[in-house]
């Protein structure tokens, strides 16, 4: 089975996929000429598409910290990650915080104080963000580079793209949404995840030697 936050993913995206059906559904009832003013469905559709995304990211790198959390030691931990466990030790109000380290004290420190503290303030899922994020909780600043700079670039675009729809009021002229260009978010999305996931499950072996999730066939 693919990782466990490859299968929310898959949960959450499937009100979009709803939307788009009953996008179509109700423009077949109406069957007027010309345009039918329904794209109110698929804007809804690119705020839950991209909730999902973020949602992805977050869950997929607290997934891998988990399995880190496994290691027996934490000289095992990518340099990243002991780097950015060391930093919050040593800047941390408390004097004998270094104490929680010892004898795996490490990895509830690291998994409490360290990663969900950092995932709960993580939004704006840009490949920059997501690159930060990574680097810090999983030690790999390299999670999106299995993916073309043209899928990159349309990350930023539609997160972009999520925020005007979010923020902004309806523009005069503004281009119309139809359910097949919300399709095509979705399947873009849905290759940008199976490549991801099995991207990570290459990275995550490198340190993890028990069973872990299966590739996703491409």
């Amino acid at each position: 089975m693919p990782s466990y936050s490859y299968r929310d993913y898959q949960r959450r995206t499937i009100d979009v996929k709803k939307i788009s059906r009953d996008y179509k559904s109700l423009r077949d009832i109406f069957n007027k000429r010309g345009r039918v003013g329904l794209d109110h469905l698929s804007r809804s559709g690119i705020l839950l598409l991209c909730g999902a995304w973020e949602t992805y990211v977050e869950d997929i790198v607290r997934e891998i910290a988990t399995h880190f959390a496994t290691l027996e030691k934490i000289d095992d931990l990518p340099e990243e990650v002991k780097k950015t466990i060391a930093n919050y030790v040593k800047n941390h109000k408390e004097d004998n915080k270094v104490l929680k380290l010892a004898d795996g004290g490490w990895k509830t420190l690291y998994l409490n104080e360290v990663v969900e503290p950092k995932i709960s303030g993580f939004n704006t899922p840009k490949v920059h963000n997501i690159k930060e994020l990574s680097k810090k909780l999983i030690g790999y600043e390299e999670m999106l580079d299995c993916l073309s700079s043209e899928d990159q670039i349309s990350i930023n675009d539609f997160v972009e793209f999520r925020g005007h729809i979010a923020h902004n009021v309806r523009m005069r002229g503004e281009s119309y949404l139809s359910a097949e260009k919300l399709d095509e978010f979705l399947e873009d999305f849905q290759e940008i995840v199976n490549t991801v996931d099995n991207h990570l499950l290459g990275y995550l072996k490198m340190y993890i030697n028990t069973r872990l999730w299966n590739r996703i066939s491409e």
